[in-house]
């Protein structure tokens, strides 16, 4: 059986048109993925004494380019955590060490807004989304630690709370 904690966060926005969150999900199951281009599904499983954090934000009216490393999780106790997995929404994640060197992984949403994610380097993905699109991101974060906020690449910080 599945145990899974879902909430629905009161939107936080930053900024005029600005990102909003939407959800955050927490679980210590696997969460599945697959990418039919690459010819690749799985399932991405919490380390012992972990579980996953999947953070859901709504873009608005900006398009974000940026490194997938700058956005980042915080917790109370300042620690900061990078995302393993990511795309256009909590059922479209991918699994950042899987994706290969120079392969591009893109996504088109039901409302037609694009989001791409390129491995430009062993340890760089660089991350594009349109306006009015979705991102979802999965954290690893240590189950004694509580999340307090998803730091942006611009510096501006979305409060989690629950």
């Amino acid at each position: 059986m599945q145990i899974l904690l879902a909430l629905l966060v009161t939107a936080v926005t930053v900024g005029p048109g600005g990102a909003t969150l939407t959800s955050i999900r927490s679980t210590a199951e696997p969460l599945m993925f697959s990418n039919p281009v690459l010819g690749m599904k799985g399932t991405i499983k919490p380390r012992p004494g972990t579980r996953f954090e999947v953070v859901t934000i709504d873009l608005g009216d900006v398009a974000i380019e940026a490194e997938l490393r700058q956005f980042t999780v915080v917790t109370s106790t300042g620690s900061a955590f990078e995302p393993i997995a990511a795309g256009g929404g909590a059922d479209l994640i991918f699994p950042i060490d899987s994706m290969p060197v120079g392969r591009e992984i893109g996504q088109i949403l039901p409302n037609a807004a694009e989001v791409s994610m390129t491995r430009t380097t062993p340890t760089a993905v660089s991350l594009h989304a349109d306006p009015h699109g979705s991102l979802a991101f999965v954290f690893q974060v240590p189950h004694d630690e509580t999340l307090r906020a998803l730091k942006l690449p611009d510096g501006a910080e979305l409060a989690l709370k629950r």
